[in-house]
């Protein structure tokens, strides 16, 4: 008997690739599901982030607005005359703000020293605390809108001469830190330009040095 080529028994072994199984009509349909929804998942993706990102911005806008609307600022001012005869001195803190401002700390240096008190002050000018020397406390106190508090007040010619001398050097000074409803705070220096009072994280401590 005659054996079959061997070529003709390893191509009937062998499938064809022509003849490999074709994806169904529902396959097909799942496969083109899937890839929609893939799309469509991404695209949900980016739009969440987008709206996340319009939301952070406008809310952002709104403090702004609304830290605006209740923006403090506290400006030091002297009153002082001279007439040869008579004189006096005034030391005031204003806020000329539209919020409400926090005085968190005070402090007064007079040659080099720092000044407690108002007594501590006066004794250093070599002045009497007496019914002609008026004060109030500025330091832990909410300063409204418009409102003024005179820290010192002198009648007494003398003394007021020696306060008006004292703070027209350049080398005294008085700092003092105040803050907004949301805690957004500022430090000014009566050295420095008033008008633009440097903006910190928190207000210093004082501590024992702090005016009272």
């Amino acid at each position: 008997m005659k054996k079959p080529p061997e070529d003709n028994v390893e191509s009937s072994q062998q499938e064809s690739p022509a003849a490999a199984p074709a994806l169904s009509a529902t396959e097909r349909i799942f496969v083109r599901l899937s890839f929609w929804q893939t799309v469509l998942s991404v695209v949900g993706v980016f739009i969440a982030v987008l709206a996340l990102y319009a939301a952070l911005t406008e809310s952002e806008a709104v403090r702004q607005q609304t830290a605006a609307a209740v923006w403090p600022f506290v400006q030091i001012s002297v009153e002082d005359f001279d007439t040869g005869e008579d004189a006096g001195f005034t030391l005031s803190f204003t806020n000329a703000g539209v919020g409400p401002a926090l005085v968190r700390s005070l402090r007064v240096i007079v040659d080099g020293e720092p000044m407690l008190d108002v007594a501590h002050i006066v004794a250093h000018l070599g002045g009497v605390l007496d019914d002609q020397v008026g004060r109030s406390f500025v330091s832990d106190r909410v300063l409204s809108p418009d409102e003024t508090v005179n820290l010192i007040s002198v009648t007494e010619p003398g003394l007021a001469r020696r306060f008006q001398s004292a703070i027209a050097n350049p080398e005294n000074s008085v700092t003092y830190c105040y803050c907004s409803i949301f805690e957004d705070c500022w430090l000014a220096d009566s050295r420095q330009q008033a008008l633009r009072p440097e903006s910190v994280d928190v207000c210093p401590d004082y501590g024992e040095t702090g005016f009272k």
